[in-house]
């Protein structure tokens, strides 16, 4: 057995030990020489990375794909950047346990386990944000000229690398085009009650409760309205329950990503994301201030944002960014805007704004009642 192929197995195999990846164990074709049009920023950037050479990468395996999205993404960011930068992958816990294992080496003065952070929710970035500021606060793009300085949170603390829109999903066979919801206010429809359900963490309704939305009571109001409407409740992503018609209607799914999967393959599912909450969350890069290569990391959250990276999260995930033009998200975002709808968008900086996690207790309070 080759030296490459032995590589692969144990990789594979030693699920709890770090796990080696080289560049040259992916198919892409030899680097090519740094393109020309990096500034000189950019240009010692790269050479620091070059000298570091290795990014230690710790994330479940559900992100990204694990182990053959982390030879794919780091194969391209060598491509990309002209460097031979190998990555030591192993699997790690959740994203919230991450980012406090992060924030707890960052306060013992120990090395971050991981050179790079990958969190879904603006809430578990703005833990590494405060009491004390973990992460590396960077000008993007005074570096990268692709990167548009809105998608930087917290003065470039967090990069956002993907969007979604949260929405309603509904069975189309279950739920009559003259009752369809367009808006949240339609689900309290008399007609649609019983046949709608929810997270118990009832995602999102947290953000209608800021002073960009709705605020506090009117979203509390709702949500109490709401809960007279639902039959039960659901995580996301369990989007065959509605295809069953166990649950004709979901709200606020988790965006579109997760439900495509499902009408790709012809179920009867139609996302709509409501005219009276729209907004954008994001999915975010960020790197460690306690990180052994903070260089490398940087290159490997700005190649998220080429067209390469966009098409490689779209294809995992069915998620890109509503800031790279051309994106599948970004022609949603156009489309929204030419209808009249301006969807919030919701930074780290605006969920820090005020008091999201006792909104969203205070919410979840309301919509257990539907449990018992």
């Amino acid at each position: 057995m080759s030296v490459v192929n032995l590589v692969s197995v144990l990789l594979v195999a030693a699920l709890t030990n770090p796990l080696f990846l080289h560049p040259s164990h992916a198919a892409a074709a030899p680097a090519p020489a740094v393109k020309s049009q990096t500034n000189d920023k950019l240009t010692a950037l790269i050479k620091a990375a070059q000298a570091e050479g290795m990014l230690n990468l710790v994330w479940g395996e559900n992100t990204f794909r694990g182990l053959p999205g982390v030879r794919e993404l780091v194969s391209g960011m060598n491509k990309q950047f002209g460097t031979s930068i190998i990555a030591n992958w192993t699997p790690g816990p959740s994203q919230p346990q991450m980012a406090a294992r992060i924030a707890q080496e960052f306060a013992a003065g120990v090395p971050a386990t991981s050179d790079v952070y990958i969190g879904g929710s603006e809430t578990y970035i703005a833990t590494l944000a405060t009491p004390l500021m973990v992460l590396d606060q960077v000008d993007w793009s005074a570096y990268f000229s692709h990167i548009d300085p809105a998608a930087a949170s917290l003065k470039g603390a967090a990069l956002e690398i993907s969007g979604r829109f949260p929405g309603i999903v509904y069975n189309t066979k279950s739920i009559s085009p003259n009752d369809a919801p367009k808006s949240l206010k339609d689900l309290l429809n008399p007609k649609l009650k019983g046949k709608v359900s929810t997270q118990p963490y009832i995602s999102y309704f947290d953000i209608l409760s800021g002073p960009k939305q709705w605020g506090p009571e009117p979203t509390a109001d709702y949500v109490r309205k709401l809960s007279g409407q639902i039959s039960g409740l659901m995580r996301c992503g369990e989007y065959e329950r509605v295809v069953s018609g166990e649950f004709p209607i979901h709200v606020l799914a988790c965006g579109e990503g997760g439900v495509l999967p499902f009408t790709e393959k012809g179920a009867p599912l139609k996302y709509v994301i409501p005219s009276d909450a729209a907004m954008v969350t994001h999915r975010y890069c960020a790197v460690p201030k306690n990180g052994r290569s903070k260089a490398a990391a940087k290159l490997f959250c700005a190649f998220l944002m080429t067209k390469s990276g966009q098409e490689f999260q779209w294809n995992v995930d069915r998620q890109d960014s509503e800031k790279v033009p051309g994106t599948r998200y970004y022609k949603i975002l156009q489309n929204l805007r030419a209808a009249g709808v301006k969807p919030l968008d919701v930074s780290v900086d605006y969920v820090m704004s005020f008091p999201v996690l006792k909104y969203a207790k205070e919410l979840e309070n309301i919509i257990k009642v539907v449990e018992k």
